[in-house]
Formats: C-alpha cells, structure tokens, sequence
C-alpha cells in the first residue's frame, strides 16, 4: 500500500468545492462565525509582524486577514488548486502586500531570520512529520518570531484514549473507493485508508444501486478489505496525520525549540480547537 502525500487529498477537497468560498458575490470577505473568531485569534497573536508565513495556506485563511495587520504575508502551499483559490480571492481583494508560494513545508524556499511571525491553522495535523515542519519554520524565523496556531483538540475524537475506526463506500468524480479511518491514540493520529474499487466487478454493482449512494456519493458500510474479492480491488493508499491535544502540542512546540506563550481551548466549527501562541527561544 503505497503513501498519498496529504496535500493531495486537499487538492481534491478544493477542486471539488468541499471549502467554502471566503469571499459573497460582491467579493467581500464573508466567512461563518467561527471563522471571523479564528482569523481575531491570528490577528491578536500576529498583528503588528513585519513579515508573516501562512504555513498551508489553503485558499487563503488566515492570510487575507493578516494582510491587513502586517508589512507582508507569504502564503506555502503544496496544492496547486489551493492556490489557485488563493489567488483568485488575493485579486479580488486587490491584496498588494501578499505573496503566494507553491512549495512543501517540509523544505521550505525561504531563507534563514526570514519571518517574525507565522500562522499554522491546521496545517500541524495535516503532515505526518510535523516535527520536520516545525524545524523549518524555527529555521526560517527570526529571534523572538511568533507562531499562531489552531489545531483540533483530538481529545474528544479518542475518549478515554480508546481507537475507533468508522468504514464508508465512497463515490468520487467517476472514482468508486472503500475508505477506512482510524482514529488512534498513543500519539494521536489519523490513518485514512483509501481502496479504489472496480465498478465492473458484479461484487460492486450491488452496492453502486444503493439510493443512499446515488443521494449522497456517501454510504456507510461494516466491509473492510478483507471482505472485499481482491480482484475488485484496483488501487490502495493511505495517509496518516498527526493530531494533537493541548498538552502533546505544548511538547512538540517545545522539542523544537518554542516556548509557550499563551493557549486556550475552545469550541470552533462544531468541536474543541486549540488555540496557541509561541515564540521561538
């Protein structure tokens, strides 16, 4: 079973429309609730930086926001449809001080004392080495830099430390998938398995007639691969994200080379955030 890098599975999310848009029809900046919460926090740890990396920009959040509480804001991402995004909401808000970077976190095309500050929302808990990222970005700061960070508090998907995994058939752009999570404690951690199917196979037409599938792309299943026949199996992959609570996300800050500055957790988006401030020692 080979790797997805997990930039990858963001890329299908922005071509497929799985993230909002961030700007209404007149091309204004309008996001949920929760979201003018988050881009507030990135403000208050950030604001006032002369040079700030949105580390996994996406299309752009937090960093419209911060171009307009700092001297320049450079966002890295991977993903080219992420970027894409990107720069169609940095035209449109006729952004002058923002630049976008394709580029892997992990090696990053910036020099050494480059940035004061960086944003990291979510961008920790999608990698499988987040250690690496942030050796990078302790390289490329400049002493005393600030690092704003959102993570999901993982605590409440692993209950008492207890693994689970859910199951689900999937349909996707002409691609017809098991996909198996786990959800894993001791680290914490995410294994998405993903199974592409053969649809010509007489085991899969059963399941492809389901209404529920032909409603929602989406059907909930107890198969795993070992109930599927071999043969309807055409291609396996997985990914695997490190997550996080309060307390592993102070530890591995503070490994490589960060000290805490200030963290809270609270509800965001339907479920516990961690919301950190830290400074390169």
């Amino acid at each position: 079973m080979k790797r997805r890098p997990a930039w990858q599975s963001y890329d299908e999310m922005a071509a497929t429309g799985t993230y909002g848009p961030l700007l209404n029809e007149a091309g204004e900046i309008a996001v949920p609730p929760d979201g003018l919460k988050e881009a507030a926090f990135f403000e208050s740890v950030l604001g006032g930086r002369r040079r700030i990396l949105d580390v996994g920009c996406g299309p752009g959040f937090p960093l419209v926001f911060l171009a307009r509480c700092a001297d320049e804001v450079f966002g890295l991402d991977a993903s080219p449809a992420m970027l894409a995004q990107a720069q169609h909401n940095v035209a449109a808000l006729k952004l002058r001080n923002v630049f976008l970077v394709r580029g892997d976190a992990e090696h990053m095309p910036f020099p050494e004392d480059h940035f004061d500050g960086f944003a990291a929302c979510g961008s920790l808990s999608s990698v499988s080495n987040p250690e690496v990222i942030l050796a990078e970005i302790r390289r490329t700061a400049s002493p005393g830099a600030l690092v704003g960070s959102l993570e999901q508090d993982f605590r409440s998907q692993v209950a008492a430390g207890v693994p689970r995994v859910e199951h689900c058939l999937r349909r996707d752009r002409g691609t017809f998938r098991l996909q198996v999570v786990h959800y894993l404690a001791s680290p914490y951690r995410i294994r998405t398995e993903r199974y592409v199917l053969d649809q010509r196979s007489s085991f899969i037409q059963g399941f492809l007639a389901d209404p529920k599938l032909q409603e929602t792309n989406r059907l909930p299943t107890t198969l795993g691969p070992e109930d599927i026949p071999p043969e309807s199996i055409v291609d396996a992959s997985f990914e695997e994200e490190i997550m996080f609570g309060p307390e592993t996300l102070q530890d591995t800050f503070r490994r490589a080379g960060f000290e805490l500055v200030d963290q809270h957790v609270a509800d965001s988006y339907g479920g516990p955030h961690i919301f950190s401030a830290f400074r390169r020692s």
